[in-house]
């Protein structure tokens, strides 16, 4: 009888210490954020509000598509990009700040877990180089409803000093595709496709032509506006169309909006066609992060 008991005791120490050490193994491992409900759908136009510690925030426009894609950008010209968001309740990866062009600044990638609380909030917590929060909620830049844009427009860079002639082509529904050319005489093309019935829409842009145009097509998110985020166009009453172009070359925003025939009073200084950047700014994705 003593035999059985002490081997019936043995048995339940093996499995006891088992327990532990599988235990042990498993909170070693970074739990998801907790959460319930959903998922949400989240395609649609975002506002973002990036906080880190010790530095102002900062606010910046964008959209998700169905594929998950989250761009924003600032008013200084840099992209935010966070983990693809496809309406689940808890997410998890990097936010990447990826500075205006001609900057000299190198991209910047810190961890980001957060929560799609609803269809109309996000949060989250980044960490690495900074550690800070964001929060985002569904905006409507536009007044009125998306409807494809046509004929002349211009198309300027932010931070940069090239500058897009095109023509704007309404295609399908609301989808749009443009063809034209920049300051350097290169050749640039692509589409713009709605997505669903919302106001994001999927961007292709090509870049092409002589010895000095490096050939490439690069993808994108875009939707519509009637604010001058970036002061290009005067805050004339008009709707803009807003790229934020995923290039291998380094992210840039291009801002769309009708040519006019004399909009130079709109600019405080000058390109060789004329038009211009506006003052540098201070609202910075990439100093935050």
């Amino acid at each position: 009888m003593l035999r059985k008991s002490v081997m019936w005791l043995s048995i339940v120490s093996l499995g006891l210490i088992g327990a532990f050490f599988l235990g042990c193994g498993s909170s070693s491992k970074a739990p998801n954020t907790a959460c319930t409900g959903g998922p949400y759908d989240v395609v649609g136009d975002w506002q973002i509000t990036v906080s880190a510690t010790g530095t102002a925030a900062v606010t910046g426009y964008g959209a998700i598509d169905s594929a998950g894609l989250a761009l924003f950008f600032d008013s200084s010209g840099d992209t935010l990009q966070l983990p693809a968001l496809t309406g689940a309740c808890s997410y998890t990866g990097s936010i990447i700040a990826y500075p205006e062009p001609n900057s000299g600044f190198s991209t910047v990638t810190d961890s980001i877990t957060g929560n799609v609380t609803s269809a109309s909030a996000i949060t989250g917590t980044f960490s690495g180089t900074s550690s800070g929060t964001i929060s985002a909620a569904t905006f409507l830049p536009l007044t009125g409803s998306v409807a494809p844009l046509s004929g002349p427009m211009i198309a300027e860079l932010e931070g940069g000093t090239d500058i897009l002639t095109v023509t704007m082509t309404p295609a399908t529904g609301n989808n749009m595709t443009f063809t034209g050319s920049d300051t350097f005489g290169c050749t640039v093309s692509g589409s713009f496709t709605q997505v669903a019935s919302s106001n994001v829409f999927d961007v292709s842009y090509t870049y092409s032509g002589g010895d000095s145009c490096a050939a490439s097509t690069s993808t994108g998110i875009g939707f519509e506006s009637s604010s001058d985020y970036f002061g290009f166009d005067g805050d004339a009453a008009t709707t803009y169309f807003y790229a934020d172009i995923l290039a291998t070359s380094g992210p840039f925003v291009l801002e769309f909006f009708p040519e006019c025939a004399d909009c130079d009073g709109a600019h405080a200084s000058r390109n060789s066609k004329g038009h211009t950047q506006t003052p540098a700014k201070t609202s910075s994705f990439f100093h935050v992060l």
